[in-house]
């Protein structure tokens, strides 16, 4: 089943924008108008409602990996993905020999610590 998504009006894509000062809400990374996402934060799929309260300010690649997971379900796929990550070959050689250093998650997104900040 496909659901439709309705269009959002720039003015709307702005509040998103500025939700969290043009950063990603999940890795912090700076974006800009042009490049922003719109993520659903619970999707669509899932329930959720296709309204401001409900959308996020996203980068092309959290978006993307996101995808129609819940905040969770992308939570648990980041805090192992750094296991898949050292599945093939060159990136277990890259980091034994220092060239990359591959970390967990902790299991924090950017929204996630500015509201801790606040608290």
């Amino acid at each position: 089943m496909t659901i439709k998504r309705k269009h959002i009006p720039k003015s709307m894509r702005l509040q998103v924008l500025q939700k969290y000062n043009h950063h990603c809400a999940y890795c912090g990374c700076e974006i800009s108008f042009k490049s922003m996402r719109v993520d659903h934060f619970l999707p669509l799929q899932k329930g959720g409602l296709d309204e401001v309260g409900n959308y996020m300010p996203a980068c092309h690649q959290c978006n993307h990996y996101k995808s129609v997971f819940t905040i969770e379900q992308f939570r648990n796929n980041l805090k192992s993905v750094h296991e898949r990550l050292l599945l093939p070959f060159l990136p277990r050689l890259c980091e034994k020999y220092g060239i990359i250093a591959i970390k967990p998650f902790d299991g924090k997104f950017y929204f996630e610590k500015l509201e801790e900040k606040t608290k």
